[in-house]
């Protein structure tokens, strides 16, 4: 579901850092925003014709169609993500997008299960969905000024919410209640959430993969899933949004 991706020189409208190493980037990019959707990505060029020269992939935390504007959350954790969170509104960014598979947006009831960053997401899930239940772990406080509001809280150093993972969370959760669930987070946590889950609502689990990406969209061969069915799946292509049922946890 690529063919409608375009490469824009997107302009800087906000950067900020919204906690101890996560920061929030804001870019003007109409083309973009007027077809991207939940869980689709871009990427994002840090440092044209410097190193390094590779885009990096980060997911939608939002769209606003009107202004035309596309926003990131995302982990400072190496020199990519360093140098986005260092540009300043007035500069540009080149931006591929928007890639993927994003989440199959059907009315009812949603349950959002994220571990860490696996949020930045949610808010454009939660904008097009009408609401839902967002269950969130995190190994401390850092980073929970990012969850939507009403948020239920596991953090593993009990600094905030209830001490434990988010798994701790699903103990009185009635599966029946949703009509979706989407989970996203490393792949040990989901592997977790999938299998904590009652057979009946495997169909209805939707998780967004996690995965080094080098071209984003299907051609590097770099970003594999191991498929249910046998072999693999492409991340960026067939992806990052996928059934829980078509994924092979086993080996993942």
């Amino acid at each position: 579901m690529n063919g409608g991706m375009m490469d824009e020189s997107a302009l800087v409208m906000e950067s900020r850092f919204v906690d101890d190493g996560i920061a929030r980037l804001v870019l003007e990019a109409p083309g973009i925003a007027a077809e991207c959707r939940p869980g689709q990505f871009a990427m994002l060029e840090p440092s044209p014709g410097a190193f390094p020269v590779t885009r990096r992939p980060l997911t939608f935390s939002g769209c606003d169609r009107s202004a035309g504007t596309v926003s990131f959350l995302f982990d400072v954790v190496g020199k990519g993500t360093s140098l986005l969170s260092e540009a300043s509104p007035g500069d540009r960014i080149r931006l591929l997008g928007p890639l993927g598979r994003g989440y199959d947006i059907t009315p009812g009831r949603w349950l959002l299960i994220a571990g860490g960053m696996g949020a930045a997401g949610f808010p454009f899930l939660l904008s097009r969905t009408g609401g839902g239940l967002v269950l969130a772990g995190m190994r401390s406080s850092r980073g929970i000024g990012c969850l939507p509001a009403g948020s239920r809280l596991a953090t593993e150093d009990g600094s905030a919410g209830v001490r434990g993972l988010v798994t701790d969370l699903l103990v009185d959760i009635d599966w029946d209640a949703f009509d979706s669930v989407a989970v996203c987070g490393p792949a040990p946590m989901m592997k977790a959430v999938v299998l904590a889950a009652p057979r009946s609502a495997a169909h209805r689990i939707q998780v967004s993969m996690e995965s080094g990406m080098g071209c984003g969209w299907g051609v590097c061969g770099g970003c594999p899933v191991p498929s249910s069915g046998g072999g693999y799946l492409s991340c960026c292509r067939d992806g990052p949004v996928f059934r829980a049922d078509c994924i092979d946890w086993e080996r993942v």
